[in-house]
């Protein structure tokens, strides 16, 4: 601090914790530093700050006052054409660099006035300084003339007289800078430069870090408007500092990786697979949400740059993707493909084990059958001869008695009677059920009788089991 009676300005972070936003801090007479303006840039992460410089000083108590503000876009280089260049950048070419301004513009508001601001070097020193001017009378002439009314601002007319101030560097080797008022010429004409008034100190900037004004020899600048020449020294001198002697790509937020495209924002990270999942998800009646562009048009080489190498970068990246797409479809392909070969060869495998299991099972069936049938086949019933005796006992016939002969019967009667066929076997009525059971050809309910009914005798003279079958009677004798 020169003087603490001087009124002197201090750049402070804001209170309201963003990051590029300051406040102006004023102090006086040895009294604490207190808010007196509000300094903002715009948000660096909004597409529209990019490539630019811009900056605004609002009233401290009330923030909808503006007073003056200060938009600085830069010029670019040309782009290079050598094809090393280009090979070298990725096949895009280098981006253009801004090139440092001479010249800004400070626009005043209530009244309306700009104010330029040029940047030329010292002839003596070889240092560098910024020139402005403004003009003495800013405000009209109270008149109830309606030509008067007509007239344009006294800010904006040629003949309106103006003072000429410059910013300059006290030295080489310092960080201070002074504004000084250009001092009038004495003659007439204004030919001689020998024959002015020397320059008037009018405020001192002093380590890039605060500003002191000179009260005393403000009050000898003829003009209408002091507010408005403490506005454009302020911001002069914040441009001077930010601009000229900042970092110049931090200053007009130039990014070295270009800015990505609306709706391009998020990575694309397995993009193919997100494009999968989006279609299966998304119903028909739906639409997948349509991108808005918020970046505004390209106004500078640099933008366009951008838009360009951001385009080739997406346009590698889908090119990119569309042969990892095409990689991964093909080693699914092969995958489904020697995974189906695998069953193909696992079902003829499965497929020859059960035809050889098929095989032998045939086999050790057939010589199971062809066992059985040797050992299980029955042999041929033997046919009854007239020398052989059959087995009585087994039969359910009783032994006949032993024949007697004729004489020893003398009432035989003379009728027919059934005659026994010979030989010496004994024939039965039923020589089927006979048979059948000496032969085992017939059931036992063939050779038994019925239950129900009398047992014949073994002749068949004295039975009364079958009605049908003729009776034996005894024959009356002829002499009784």
């Amino acid at each position: 601090m020169i003087d603490e009676n001087l009124p002197t300005f201090y750049l402070h972070p804001s209170g309201d914790n963003v990051k590029h936003h300051a406040s102006v801090l004023q102090s006086q007479y040895g009294s604490g530093a207190l808010p007196a303006y509000s300094l903002r840039h715009p948000d660096p992460a909004l597409p529209g700050s990019s490539n630019r410089y811009a900056v605004a000083l609002y009233d401290s108590y009330h923030p909808d006052i503006l007073y003056g503000d200060v938009l600085l876009i830069p010029e670019w280089t040309q782009p290079s054409l050598s094809q090393e260049d280009i090979r070298r950048n990725g096949g895009v070419p280098p981006a253009p660099q801004p090139i440092l301004p001479t010249s800004f513009v400070i626009q005043l508001y209530n009244p309306d006035q700009q104010v330029v601001v040029q940047q030329g070097v010292s002839k003596w020193s070889a240092n560098p300084q910024w020139v402005f001017e403004m003009p003495q009378q800013s405000f009209r002439q109270p008149s109830v003339s309606s030509i008067d009314r007509t007239q344009s601002d006294p800010t904006a007319s040629e003949t309106t007289p103006k003072l000429r101030f410059k910013w300059k560097k006290e030295g080489k080797l310092s960080k201070d800078y002074v504004c000084l008022l250009s001092g009038k010429s004495t003659n007439r004409d204004g030919s001689k430069r020998k024959n002015r008034e020397p320059d008037i100190t009018l405020s001192i900037f002093k380590h890039l870090k605060e500003i002191t004004m000179y009260e005393p020899n403000l009050s000898r600048v003829e003009m209408e408007d002091p507010k408005g020449l403490e506005v454009v020294m302020l911001l002069s001198a914040i441009v001077i500092r930010e601009v000229y002697n900042g970092n110049m790509r931090e200053t007009f937020n130039v990014s070295d990786v270009p800015r990505r495209l609306s709706g391009a924002t998020a990575p694309r990270k397995n993009s193919y697979e997100r494009t999968r999942r989006q279609r299966t998800d998304l119903l028909p009646s739906q639409a997948p949400p349509q991108p808005t562009n918020a970046r505004p048009p390209p106004t500078d080489p640099r933008s366009q740059w951008e838009i360009d190498a951001e385009t080739a970068r997406l346009k590698k990246q889908v090119e990119r993707e569309e042969r990892e797409r095409r990689h991964a479809e093909q080693a699914e392909t092969k995958r489904i493909k020697k995974m189906l070969e695998e069953e193909e060869r696992r079902a003829r495998l499965k497929q020859l084990e059960i035809d050889q299991e098929t095989e032998r099972l045939k086999r050790q069936f057939e010589k199971e059958h062809r066992q059985a049938q040797k050992n299980n086949t029955p042999s041929l019933p033997v046919r009854p001869t007239p020398n052989l005796r059959p087995n009585l006992a087994a039969s359910n016939y009783p032994q006949p008695p032993v024949p007697r002969p004729h004489s020893a019967n003398p009432y035989r009667p003379a009728g027919p009677y059934r005659q026994r066929p010979p030989g010496p076997y004994l024939h039965g009525p039923a020589n089927n059920a006979s048979s059948s059971v000496f032969f085992g050809g017939g059931s036992a309910s063939n050779s038994r009788p019925h239950e129900g009914r009398s047992k014949p005798s073994f002749f068949g003279f004295l039975g009364h089991s079958d009605p049908s079958r003729p009776r034996l009677n005894k024959k009356q004798s002829a002499v009784f």
